[in-house]
């Protein structure tokens, strides 16, 4: 996988945390932290579960991949919800369920197809 699709799927989860947070904000405008965003190490250790469940074959649903970082005390899974075809391409949605140092926990669906060339991408 190339390094900017790595870069696509960190600015994702990127957007999912801030729309999150900013979520939060609007109901506690005066503050309030409800837990940590991810650390880059975290970052990559998501993307690195992803990529290993877009690798195994067959793609299943219901295959799951897990990650953890003692360090953040972050962890989660990366689980195929639906295996499909989009424009000739063989793609699964991707269900990635994120617990951070303090709850509560995320989820966050990615739609992952394997191009022409081999690449698993996130479809946008």
């Amino acid at each position: 996988m190339y390094p900017w699709s790595r870069l696509r799927f960190a600015a994702a989860l990127a957007a999912c945390v801030l729309l999150s947070a900013a979520a939060q904000s609007q109901v506690i405008p005066f503050g309030g932290n409800f837990g940590q965003g991810l650390s880059p190490e975290d970052n990559r250790l998501v993307f690195e579960s992803a990529e290993r469940l877009n690798m195994a074959e067959p793609s299943q649903v219901g295959r799951s991949d897990r990650w953890s970082n003692p360090q953040t005390k972050s962890h989660g899974s990366s689980t195929i919800v639906k295996v499909f075809q989009s424009g000739g391409m063989a793609c699964h949605l991707v269900r990635h369920h994120i617990v951070t140092g303090r709850p509560p926990s995320r989820d966050y669906r990615l739609t992952w197809c394997l191009t022409s060339t081999g690449e698993w991408k996130i479809k946008g």
